[in-house]
């Protein structure tokens, strides 16, 4: 059960991340530099107390990962700014389904096992898709077809990322070293990325660049991504590492428009979505976490 709390977890920080952009709709690139960079610079220190990895595939899995991390953090971003935070996160529905077809085709062997009980399989599918229709309804905000082929890319890009976290968490000595080359390795290559394509397409210039990163209202922003940011990972490679698919922390993700709801029912400002339906998403939750933890022989 410690994958579903750290994926409860994981949800409700980036409610907290989905909804920077919306208010302040800086450039997407911009906010990708902070978070990477500042991450990265944070936990550096903690590489010099932990085994370093000799395996060139761990490697390849955070370079890849932080390239992946960059085109998703610039598109979230950008697309939050552009479209909002609830069209944004109602497209992200889809990743749910395609992560956990992603693994299954990565894993055939225990995909062939949970098959074989058809009873067991179709009751998960069906609970899948009643979650993300449930999903879907919640939202009410409109979801345009240009936000759609926007964000085309970045639903591949964050199935990818879930199924690497799970692979670098897995492959590192212990939960310390995967936690830890996460925070630093990958993010570091996100920033990058995003530096990359910032200077790329704004062509701001050397003193224009450094200008513009440390202009104090990005500061300000910067530091918050950041500071919540690491807790958002942290959680997230946990739950990865011990939920039998990755797909299923990816439906625990999709709470958080709920934590969206009770922070705006807090703060008494409008939210445009249907309480109905996120207490049907509920209930679909419940069935999962109750197939996937039962004794059903969910191994995958």
């Amino acid at each position: 059960m410690l994958w579903v709390i750290n994926g409860l977890i994981y949800g409700f920080f980036t409610a907290l991340y989905t909804l920077v952009n919306q208010h302040y709709k800086f450039n997407g690139y911009l906010l990708g530099i902070w978070r990477g960079y500042g991450i990265a610079l944070c936990f550096f220190p903690a590489l010099f107390f932990l085994p370093i990895p000799d395996n060139a595939y761990y490697y390849f899995l955070l370079i890849t990962q932080g390239i992946l991390i960059g085109i998703y953090d610039s598109h979230l971003f950008f697309a939050s700014a552009a479209y909002g935070a609830g069209p944004t996160s109602r497209v992200m529905a889809l990743s749910a389904f395609i992560t956990t077809v992603f693994w299954w085709i990565l894993t055939p062997h225990l995909f062939w096992n949970l098959f074989k009980d058809g009873t067991v399989f179709i009751t998960l599918i069906l609970i899948m898709f009643g979650f993300t229709f449930s999903y879907w309804r919640m939202l009410k905000s409109p979801v345009s077809k240009s936000l759609i082929y926007y964000m085309f890319p970045v639903i591949f890009a964050f199935a990818g990322m879930s199924i690497i976290t799970k692979e670098i968490a897995m492959h590192g000595s212990n939960v310390w070293q995967g936690v830890a080359f996460y925070l630093v390795v990958a993010t570091f290559v996100s920033g990058t990325y995003n530096t990359f394509f910032y200077i790329k397409t704004v062509k701001p210039g050397f003193i224009g660049f450094f200008r513009n990163v440390f202009e104090w209202k990005i500061v300000k922003v910067g530091l918050y991504i950041v500071g919540f940011s690491w807790a958002l990972i942290t959680s997230k490679t946990l739950a990865l590492r011990i939920a039998p698919n990755p797909g299923y922390v990816i439906a625990l993700l999709l709470t958080s428009p709920i934590f969206v709801f009770l922070m705006n029912k807090y703060n008494k400002v409008t939210d445009n979505i249907s309480v109905r339906a996120g207490f049907s998403m509920i209930f679909f939750l419940v069935l999962l976490l109750i197939l996937v933890n039962g004794n059903y022989g969910v191994v995958d």
